[in-house]
């Protein structure tokens, strides 16, 4: 999609919601975007090509093998795609996680659901006899046994197995996969309840499938390990390392392997003992962003990231789930030499030491965490939308203490901390208010659609991203007036059932130039806005 400037002529036409001011900006892009927003499970349909699901894209995608050109299959919200299974007739089944169903397409056919009410659905597969299974993970924890026409309820096979996620059935008949938090792959019979451990060795085991001659591949999330597991000795042997975060796997018809990598957008290819790049990506899916010196920090989802702000180059921070938690926001302080992050997925907020780039404190059990900011090297504030809408004051030295600076929020979506002073953007009422330490509220400006991230330019301005009309707006902190810097910006993906509307974030932060940078959940990259040449902002 081309992205236009910010014409004069052209935003003075846009309905503003007080009197404004447009002037000239250039945009650009730091780092270039992606179809994909975060990939998981995939398997080969009939047509030799993979299809590979998205849970925060909601879509099931069609990639060619050869090429990695891809396009979309099964779009929003019925996409919504944690694992895919193909059956000999073709019928495709794939697990809507936060949506709770289990669903179906035949070949020609429409999407339908096929069950219900389970959320966390996460990986399926079928035997050798058709018989259909799912399982419950993070949100659930249970194996479930389906009815492929979806006429009759699920059978619940087994409860608290530790995390059973990508299963394959073996030849034997027994369903073997991994238990993500018990570090282990397991052989299950689906009938006797049966267990039988195969091997115990793995950081995080992610997925497991077998090829035609049988032989047991798994895969390390942590590590990037991929490894085959003899079914006898139960000794696991090193085929190959990938870059680390991966999510599943899948061979084709003459058995080779592709797995899937959740932090690049990407599908490795096995050959030999190397790895060929199908599809990737410079991020997965940006949300809250922070400048650092001449870095920007990017919570990625899957990852905690840095883009130099010369040459648009991103490199990783972390990309363990155990340390980063999803990252969906961020904020810095160069002067407390912090970094701060926090994910309304997993309900986890990190404190980092900017220098080592090493979690020194983390907080468990926040409602929807949806921006954050540092106050000095032990404390933070994070804003919540659970939980009637917050501002909470969190401190290492007290990790259980949690103080109510102001409650009662409107999904309060962007936050910045200045001077003694919290700027927060509710996106819910359409406004940006301040915040002092006693909890007093004062409006700085209303009338807006779905205002989430912002930052202060140099001048004092507010940037704000404005996502309901797809627009960045410049306000006056003081007087509340208003300026169009952009419009028609790429922001604004598809609402994600069981979470609030407009939900994932769009990041914004400035740089001692004046420069705006700001994420697009739209096509998961970072785009910037200059002042054009002349001009003052």
């Amino acid at each position: 999609m081309k992205i236009p400037c910010a014409l004069s002529a052209l935003l003075l036409l846009l309905p503003l919601p007080v009197a404004a001011e447009v002037s000239a900006w250039q945009l650009d892009r730091l780092v270039p975007g992606a179809l994909f927003k975060g990939i998981h499970g995939l398997a080969f349909g009939p047509d030799a090509m993979i299809y590979v699901g998205s849970v925060m894209g909601q879509s099931i995608y069609r990639v060619d093998p050869a090429t990695g050109a891809a396009e979309v299959f099964v779009p929003p919200p019925i996409g919504q795609a944690d694992d895919i299974e193909f059956a000999p007739d073709g019928t495709m089944y794939w697990t809507g996680f936060t949506h709770g169903t289990l669903n179906a397409q035949s070949p020609g056919g429409e999407p339908r659901v096929i069950a219900s009410g389970l959320p966390g659905l996460n990986s399926l597969a079928l035997n050798a006899q058709g018989r259909l299974f799912a399982t419950q993970v993070f949100a659930g924890d249970a194996l479930w046994e389906f009815d492929p026409a979806g006429s009759r309820e699920p059978r619940l096979v087994m409860r608290d197995l530790g995390g059973l996620n990508g299963f394959d059935f073996a030849p034997d008949g027994r369903l073997c996969g991994p238990l993500w938090f018990k570090k282990q792959v397991v052989c299950i019979d689906v009938d006797s309840t049966a267990l039988e451990i195969m091997n115990d060795e793995f950081s995080r085991p992610a997925a497991a499938n077998f090829n035609s001659r049988g032989e047991l591949v798994a895969i390390d999330n942590e590590t990037g390990g991929i490894y085959r597991i003899d079914m006898r000795s139960h000794r696991r042997e090193l085929l190959a390392t990938a870059p680390s975060n991966l999510d599943n796997l899948a061979f084709d018809a003459g058995d080779r392997l592709f797995v899937s990598n959740m932090s690049d957008n990407a599908i490795y290819a096995l050959e030999g003992s190397s790895l060929r790049t199908v599809t990737s990506s410079p991020l997965s899916l940006p949300g809250g962003i922070a400048v650092a010196g001449n870095e920007l920090i990017v919570a990625d989802t899957f990852s905690l990231s840095a883009v130099d702000l010369g040459s648009g180059k991103v490199r990783d921070i972390s990309r363990s789930l155990a340390d980063n938690g999803f990252p969906t926001t961020v904020a810095v302080s160069t002067e407390a030499k912090r970094i701060a992050s926090a994910s309304f997925e997993s309900g986890t907020a990190q404190l980092w030491d900017l220098s080592a780039e090493t979690v020194i404190a983390r907080w468990g059990g926040l409602a929807l965490p949806s921006a954050i900011a540092v106050i000095d090297a032990d404390r933070i504030a994070v804003t919540e939308i659970g939980a009637g809408g917050r501002l909470l004051i969190l401190d290492r030295r007290q990790p259980r203490q949690r103080t109510v600076l102001a409650d009662k929020l409107g999904q309060p979506q962007g936050l910045l901390r200045v001077g003694e002073l919290y700027l927060v953007s509710e996106a819910a009422a359409g406004r940006v208010v301040e915040i002092d330490q006693n909890g007093s509220l004062r409006l700085i400006a209303d009338g807006l659609q779905h205002p989430e991230g912002l930052a202060l330019l140099p001048d004092g301005r507010l940037a704000v991203a404005e996502t309901g009309a797809a627009r960045m707006v410049l306000i006056d902190p003081q007087s509340g007036s208003i300026e169009v810097a952009a419009a028609e910006l790429p922001l604004g993906m598809a609402d994600i059932p069981g979470y609030p509307p407009g939900i994932f974030p769009t990041g914004v932060a400035s740089d001692a130039s004046g420069a705006i940078y700001f994420s697009s959940d739209r096509d998961g990259g970072i785009l910037r806005l200059r002042a054009a040449s002349g001009l003052s902002p």
